[in-house]
């Protein structure tokens, strides 16, 4: 393991057990067929088919292809995926966790009988492939097998494989784009990535971790893309010859397009979701801790606070999009600050009525894809790092971040952009305070991580 690899390891060791769960409870794989085409395969889509049969993992698992005990030395694949995904990836598990006893007391407090047979649990932790698309090896008890992230083989099996040699990587690039025509996701773009991966882990407008089911005992969901890539087992090894093939991306690149994902995310969802069917709307496009805190009847709000929402209304989940704010102002003042002014209306629009908070969130996500453009126009450049860095730490230093899930996403982006340095060890190193503020969600409080980050500041601005 990379040394590199090793440093996020131990700083989010904290989050690995409590995420366990949560890194399951949305099935990585197949977007809605009313949002995707049956003609994918370009590079550069976000795109999947969901016309091609799903053969099964172990149409994948034969030892010369991706079943070897151990990785190959030379060659443009590790061959040992399969293994690799059975015994250390969680994935593997997203089915038969349905069968845990947590999972029996999730679904007996929904009034469910059974949540490895119950539509609502498979739709997060299987294979939902429809019976006709499904191959003669496949399992529904594979859990999230290779299918459901890189597609339905039926059309690319043939051409994906080939031989596995460093001198055949021209090859192996000419293969991988013709495995794309046939219906291979292009799961190494980031922007699909996180569109994929976030549909799950965050959910999307037809998949979505409901506020009854977080008050039945379900895991709260907490997600970023390059983070939770970063930890999970390896499919591939991110060398020479992975970067000459074009197939390799950095850090902030992923966390920016998770980010950006995010942000779109949550304003489709919210559109669809916020609106009573009974008393209340769905509570899970809402901020987490606006209620989950201790009672304090000695409470002093921030007067930006008192500013945006009167006391005892609910925020929206809008970290995502407070952060695209910060970041696209580096690149577009004007757009910055068109972004945070329609943030601020779309959070006061929650007390005013259901077409107002319509109409905020349409303005809100026209402002959202041009900062996409924004930000898509070129990677960021080392001085823009630096001042994203100093952005993020000044937004953590003026006590805007009141809640541990926000707090935990601004450490998590600081996290990101310190690995993308030439020193990443001292990068990371700079936030141990702010991680032991956050080492423990319970006891939590925003005066402390405010003033972890403003000694951070500091010490960042003083070097």
């Amino acid at each position: 393991m990379n040394k590199t690899k090793q440093l996020r390891l131990n700083h989010s060791a904290p989050w690995l057990g409590l995420c366990l769960l949560a890194m399951l409870c949305f099935k990585p794989g197949l977007l809605n067929a009313a949002e995707v085409s049956p003609n994918a395969g370009a590079t550069n889509s976000t795109e999947t088919s969901t016309e091609a049969m799903h053969l099964g993992v172990a149409s994948c698992a034969n030892s010369v292809c991706h079943g070897r005990a151990a990785a190959v030395e030379h060659g443009n694949v590790l061959q040992n995926e399969y293994r690799t995904w059975a015994k250390y990836d969680s994935h593997s598990r997203a089915y038969a966790i349905l069968k845990n006893a947590d999972s029996k007391r999730i679904a007996a407090n929904m009034g469910i009988k059974d949540a490895s047979t119950a539509a609502e649990c498979l739709a997060c932790h299987a294979d939902t492939t429809p019976a006709n698309l499904q191959g003669p090896k496949f399992h529904i008890s594979d859990g999230i097998g290779c299918e459901v992230c890189h597609g339905g083989a039926e059309n690319w099996i043939d051409s994906h494989y080939g031989a596995n040699t460093s001198s055949a990587a021209d090859n192996a690039i000419a293969r991988h784009q013709a495995n794309l025509k046939n219906g291979l996701s292009p799961t190494e773009d980031p922007a699909f990535a996180a569109k994929l991966c976030q549909s799950c882990h965050l959910g999307n407008t037809n998949q979505l971790a409901t506020h009854e089911m977080m008050a039945a005992g379900h895991p709260r969901l907490r997600f970023e893309l390059d983070t939770w890539l970063a930890l999970m087992p390896p499919h591939h090894s991110d060398d020479a010859d992975y970067h000459r093939r074009g197939k390799s991306s950095l850090a902030t690149t992923r966390w920016l397009e998770g980010r950006m994902q995010a942000a779109q995310d949550s304003l489709t969802v919210l559109e669809q979701h916020s609106m009573p069917q009974g008393l209340f709307p769905e509570l899970a496009v809402f901020d987490c801790h606006s209620c989950h805190r201790p009672m304090d009847t000695s409470v002093k709000r921030p007067l930006a606070d008192r500013q945006l929402l009167p006391a005892g209304a609910i925020r929206i989940n809008d970290n995502a999009l407070r952060t695209i704010a910060t970041l696209v102002s580096l690149r577009n003042e004007t757009l910055g600050q068109e972004l945070t002014l329609a943030i601020r209306q779309l959070n006061q629009s929650t007390v005013l009525s259901k077409q107002a908070l319509q109409a905020s969130s349409r303005k809100l996500m026209t402002l959202v894809e041009k900062a996409r453009q924004s930000i898509d126009d070129s990677a960021l450049n080392d001085s823009e790092q630096q001042a994203i860095t100093i952005a993020l730490l000044k937004q953590g230093a003026s006590g805007e971040v009141r809640d541990y899930a926000d707090a935990e996403q601004l450490f998590l982006g600081l996290q990101v952009l310190s690995f993308d340095t030439k020193n990443p060890k001292s990068g990371a190193k700079r936030y141990d305070e702010i991680f032991t503020v956050l080492s423990d969600e319970n006891n939590y409080t925003p005066r402390r991580f405010k003033a972890a980050v403003q000694k951070t500041l500091k010490a960042a601005t003083e070097n």
